[in-house]
């Protein structure tokens, strides 16, 4: 068994908490699948093979294909609380992929609830409890009290997956914008201010406007210690709820879509006219509230003990089984129930389960034949399995593509580089042809500037030359009217010289 590992189909598993949380001090050595699921198969020092993948195509067929011809165990992984909308109301997965049934050989479930309600649907004696055991730091460690004074600390959360349809988000969106109407309305509740942290997801934040973030200093904290440092938390159907009423917060389910809930709450909001109540008690809560809070968390949560210690014992005991199995040859077998921690009743499948009657507009649902559904089924996996190639010539294809875009992109910098050097030649060149514009304009300016001077000094000279002239004329004027006297008196002495008689005239 030393040699044997825990294959585990998710390659990002390094990175989730739900796997990293028990990974370490696990007994059998864990190794990460980062090939194609689809077509995995598992080597000779498969021990286990682990997921909490169960509803894609790509584990569905290497599960399938594990549990139908080897014996090598399978255990997949309830990695959260179990949700109606998601299980029944999902239009972005096939109708009875959430554990209807379940394609393994044991699941470990969160709590009892939980272990019943999938029992019920087909999994008699597949349900584990362990708990999650990324849990048990929190019940490990001290939180810090609610407080009494002050600003009503209110953090207010959204799933991962708030919906999943428009409709149903339309209705988170109502019920947001509801609690928003509230606020602004009556900014106090039982005369302490309401000091409200948003925690939403999906866009939510931009669409109603709303701030990430009261202050800096909350952008510090993990959604964890967002739920230690408030009051009282309301979320919508979130396994947030569990990691709220851990730290003993008063919490309250919002739910405008009025569904079942898996999870039981002592408050919830499913309509506009709850929220003031809600929140009265919510800041004051009542004792048999709290009281049924608690007590159903311990059906809604295994956490008596440590989780980690459980899903350890279950792997180890899983794969002991699985060992045994293979070497005698033998059918692989579990019993109904490995862990023995806690005492607990399981439902049953119903004796009345149909498919058809849960999902009566699915047509799939309605054949019977079994003929014809192994036909179907496999022209299905025929289907399926001529997927990878052309997944294969699709990603080629857009590898030839991502390379010629690559290729354009170069050959576009190096036409824009050359652009960019012709238009700094061709700057260069007005900038010298701007320089010798403003030198010759200098010029002109300057010959126009001698221009004008000798304009001047030639319209000063003009103007004595004129003066002169003007002088001139008036002496001249002054001239011909002395000389035009002066003939006028040599006329009238002519004149009377000729009238004198000849003697005086010889005299």
């Amino acid at each position: 068994m030393s040699n044997l590992k825990a294959y585990i189909l998710n390659p990002h598993a390094n990175q989730n908490v739900n796997y990293t949380s028990w990974m370490l001090g696990c007994p059998v050595e864990c190794k990460l699948v980062k090939t194609a699921i689809h077509a995995w198969e598992p080597p000779d020092d498969t021990g286990i093979v682990i997921t909490h993948m169960h509803y894609r195509w790509d584990e569905i067929s290497a599960l399938r294909r594990i549990y139908e011809s080897t014996q090598i165990p399978i255990l997949v992984l309830a990695d959260g609380i179990l949700e109606y909308r998601n299980t029944w109301q999902n239009s972005t997965i096939a109708d009875g992929s959430i554990f209807q049934p379940m394609i393994g050989h044991k699941l470990a479930c969160i709590g009892n609830s939980q272990a019943r309600h999938i029992e019920s649907w087909g999994n008699d004696g597949k349900c584990e409890v362990t708990g999650l055991p990324r849990f048990d730091s929190v019940f490990n460690s001290e939180y810090l009290p609610v407080r009494k004074e002050g600003p009503f600390r209110l953090l207010i959360a959204t799933a991962n997956s708030p919906a999943f349809d428009a409709l149903q988000r339309n209705r988170v969106v109502q019920s947001i914008r509801a609690l928003q109407q509230q606020f602004e309305k009556h900014p106090q509740i039982n005369q302490r201010p309401i000091e409200v942290t948003w925690r939403l997801t999906d866009g939510l934040h931009e669409e109603l406007t709303l701030p990430r973030h009261p202050n800096k200093s909350t952008r510090q904290h993990s959604l964890s210690d967002m739920v230690e440092l408030s009051d009282a938390v309301i979320t919508t159907p979130s396994t947030l709820y569990l990691d709220s009423v851990t730290k003993n917060r008063p919490t309250a389910i919002l739910d405008f879509n009025n569904t079942p809930a898996y999870v039981n709450s002592a408050w919830t909001i499913s309509a506009p006219l709850h929220i003031n109540e809600v929140l009265k008690e919510l800041e004051t809560p009542p004792p048999p509230k709290m009281f049924y809070q608690q007590t159903a968390l311990r059906d809604h949560l295994e956490h008596r003990g440590s989780a980690k210690q459980r899903m350890h014992q279950l792997i180890k005991t899983m794969v002991e089984i699985g060992v045994d199995a293979r070497g005698s040859n033998q059918t692989l077998s579990f019993p109904a129930k490995i862990l023995q921690a806690s005492s607990r009743e399981i439902q049953t499948a119903e004796t009345d389960w149909d498919t058809h009657c849960l999902y009566p507009n699915n047509p799939v649902f309605k054949n019977t034949q079994v003929s014809r559904l192994q036909q179907e089924l496999n022209q299905a996996i025929a289907r399926l399995n001529q997927l990878p190639n052309e997944l294969q010539k699709k990603r080629e294809q857009l590898k030839k593509k991502h390379e010629h875009i690559e290729k354009q992109k170069l050959q576009t910098q190096k036409i824009i580089e050359s652009k960019k050097n012709d238009m700094e030649v061709k700057d260069q060149f007005i900038d010298s042809l701007v320089e010798q514009m403003d030198q010759l304009l200098n010029k002109k300016s300057e010959i126009i500037k001698r221009k004008n001077s000798h304009i001047e000094s030639l319209s000063a000279m003009f103007h004595e030359v004129n003066t002169e002239l003007k002088s001139s004329r008036a002496q001249h004027a002054e001239q011909a009217v002395k000389l035009n006297d002066l003939r006028q008196q040599i006329e009238q002495f002519a004149e009377s010289i000729r009238t004198h008689p000849p003697q005086q005239r010889a005299a």
